[in-house]
Order: structure tokens, then sequence, then C-alpha cells
């Protein structure tokens, strides 16, 4: 059987022919994380009375200065009255779209110079983390959710991703690896915080007690972490 000349001439459709288009990819992959964002808020905007809509966005930048994390931002907005899965669905959005400008757009997002700066900031806390943790290179997927899991100073979607391109994954699995972390730390902090400000309403001594046993854990883990990393890079 013959094949059709009509149909070996036949030129691509015009999204197929868009889709090869370098440029248009390279707009696509630029624009698309920051389309995340004005949705995001667009949505808060009309959702949320004007006065509580300028404190979640207020929360929403405060997520991007350190030492501010989800640790801190999310019991925040539950304090304020923010309901657990409106402010787990604000910050693993930030994430998404973070973590996908990242892997998309790291060389050319190094050249701009507010997010350039953010970017050496993000892969001087990469590199450190796996100069103090060499573990985290011999179970690279595993590690990466780890990483953005943990709720510590430094790390979360940027630096989690800048951190799986340090490690040679593909762009698909640093930016699933970033999203598991993002959303399982993001809703147990949430669930936990909710949890903790249920408990102090019905019972306020058991609810400080509470909060402040999770203190001290955190607090213990956190300078074990600091001790662990000191003495590694004591004996280097």
């Amino acid at each position: 059987m013959t094949p059709d000349p009509e149909a070996a001439t036949q030129e691509p459709c015009w999204w197929e022919a868009a889709l090869a288009n370098p440029y248009i990819i390279g707009f696509i992959k630029f624009a698309l994380p920051f389309a995340i964002g004005a949705a995001l808020f667009g949505a808060l905007y009309i959702t949320e009375p004007y006065p509580r809509f300028l404190a979640l966005s207020g929360l929403a930048a405060a997520y991007f200065i350190p030492p501010a994390g989800k640790e801190s931002i999310i019991p925040i907005a539950i304090l304020m009255g923010y309901p657990w899965w409106l402010i787990t669905t604000v910050i693993f959005l930030i994430d998404v779209a973070v973590s996908l400008f990242v892997v998309w757009n790291f060389d050319l997002a190094m050249k701009i110079p507010l997010i350039g700066h953010l970017l050496e900031i993000g892969m001087t806390t990469a590199r450190n983390y796996t100069e103090t943790q060499p573990w985290i290179k011999g179970i690279s997927t595993i590690g990466l959710i780890l990483f953005v899991f943990l709720p510590l100073q430094g790390t979360g979607a940027m630096s989690g991703s800048i951190l799986g391109r340090l490690l040679g994954m593909s762009e698909g699995r640093v930016f699933a690896s970033v999203c598991t972390g993002s959303l399982a730390s993001t809703l147990i902090i949430a669930l936990g915080a909710g949890m903790l400000l249920n408990i102090y309403q019905e019972d306020p001594i058991l609810g400080i007690v509470l909060l402040a046993a999770v203190a001290v854990v955190a607090a213990v883990v956190g300078w074990w972490v600091w001790r662990k990393r000191e003495s590694i890079v004591a004996v280097k």
C-alpha cells in the first residue's frame, strides 16, 4: 500500500509547531510560575475580605524572607483565624511556582539581580547541606524529599530545587520530589497547629504543655543538627 503523498507532506498543527519553537517554550517556562502566583493571589483577592487578603499576602511575602518558613508562617496564619486548608494551599502553590521557576530557568534567573541573589543563598544552603549531610547523595529522591520536608531554616522549595540540580536529577524528579516534601510538611504543620489551637481553646493548660513539648523537641532536633554540622565542618 503506497503512502498518501498529501499525508506525508501535511504540516503539523499550529500548537505542535508552537511547542517546537524554543523561544515560545522558553517564554512559557519563564511565565508559567508567575502565572500560577498571579492566579493564586487573584483567587485570594476575589474570595477573601480585603483586610484578610492583605494580611495573608503579607505572610506569603514573609515566607521568602529568612529565617521565616513553614514552621513559623503557618502557625501564625492559623492563630490569625485562617483555615488550615487555605494556608496549606497557599504555601504549597507558592512552592510549586518556585520549584518550576528554578528547575526551568535557573541559569537565566541567576542573571536577574534580586532573584539571582536569592538563588545564590539557596545554592549556598544546598552546597552546605550536601557537605554536612553526605548521605543525601546516595538516596537522591528520598533525600531530596526529606530535605524539603524538614522544617529547618534554609530548607524549602527553592533550596530543594537547587539541591536536586546539584545532584544531577532530572527536572521531573526534582519537581516531583519538591512537591511531595512540600505538601507533606505543609499538611503536617498546618494540621498540627490547628490541633494545638483547638486543644488550647478547650483546655489552655494542656495546650500550653503540648506547645512547650513541641518547642523542646524542635529545639533538641535543631541543636542536634547544628552540632552534627559543626562537628563535620571541624573535621574538615
